[in-house]
């Protein structure tokens, strides 16, 4: 397994591509990049970030999903073309980056429980996007989110029974919020799971980083090793979780010495 962190650790503190370069500064074996906006969402940007990120291997790309995710699966033709090319473009991003994988949220569903089974066009658009993000070198996996279509168990079963192929991304705190126990999502996910977003929380609810809670981390990693999970273990903390640097670098040493025990 390898160790990494997000670039949106340091969102509204440092731009895209200042951030990316700050991941440096951190013991990594690799980093996702996290595009926060449309002027980012290209080729040329994603080559920018590259060259500020060093040697640093780049393992996913995100986007901020909200802005153009739900277009995709419009009934108006003209919405989904437009957001294929943003779409498109972030894809170049990634390929520039080196990155593997796309993180997708999906249509969100903020007012009522979404199934992956009911999202508009999905049999037909979800294999468009993966052909565009093929020609691109990369693999696009669905994330669980807690406001989105894939929130909890049983929508895992039906992704899978749509796209027998499909690989996912596991947060847990998503799956927190979304009232799933996280183990039993990475379960769900077995032998599909090929990345996966962590922190913490205490007996309160309230997110910490990892090492400072009560999440048993252990047992997620002897299922990952049970699921033969060779990927990247993200921490993904908001920023205001990474005022205090020196907690970052703690909760990076106890992931790694979590996976080497």
């Amino acid at each position: 397994m390898q160790i990494g962190l997000s670039s949106a650790a340091f969102y509204g503190r440092m731009n895209t591509e200042d951030a990316a370069k700050h991941l440096a500064d951190f013991q990594l074996d690799t980093c996702e990049v996290f595009l926060e906006t449309f002027s980012e969402y290209n080729m040329s940007f994603g080559k920018l970030v590259r060259e500020r990120m060093g040697s640093l291997p780049c393992v996913s790309v995100h986007p901020k999903g909200t802005q153009f995710e739900s277009d995709l699966f419009a009934s108006y033709a003209r919405q989904r073309k437009d957001a294929m090319q943003i779409f498109d473009g972030i894809c170049s991003a990634g390929e520039m980056l080196g990155a593997s994988f796309y993180v997708l949220h999906g249509p969100p569903g903020f007012k009522t429980d979404i199934r992956p089974e009911n999202i508009r066009n999905i049999r037909t658009v979800f294999p468009e996007m993966q052909r565009v993000a093929a020609d691109h070198g990369i693999e696009i996996l669905w994330e669980n989110v807690s406001w989105c279509a894939c929130s909890k168990v049983e929508n895992i079963v039906s992704l899978l029974d749509m796209f027998p192929e499909q690989r996912f991304v596991l947060d847990i705190k998503q799956a927190l919020h979304a009232g799933v126990d996280p183990l039993l999502m990475a379960r769900a996910m077995g032998e599909h799971l090929a990345h996966v977003h962590v922190l913490d929380w205490n007996e309160e609810g309230k997110l910490v980083l990892p090492g400072e809670g009560i999440f048993p981390f252990k047992d997620l990693m002897d299922i990952l090793w049970s699921c033969q999970f060779h990927g990247a273990v993200i921490l993904e903390p908001y920023s205001y979780q990474t005022l205090d640097e020196d907690k970052v670098h703690r909760s990076l040493r106890f992931l790694r010495n979590i996976i080497a025990r």
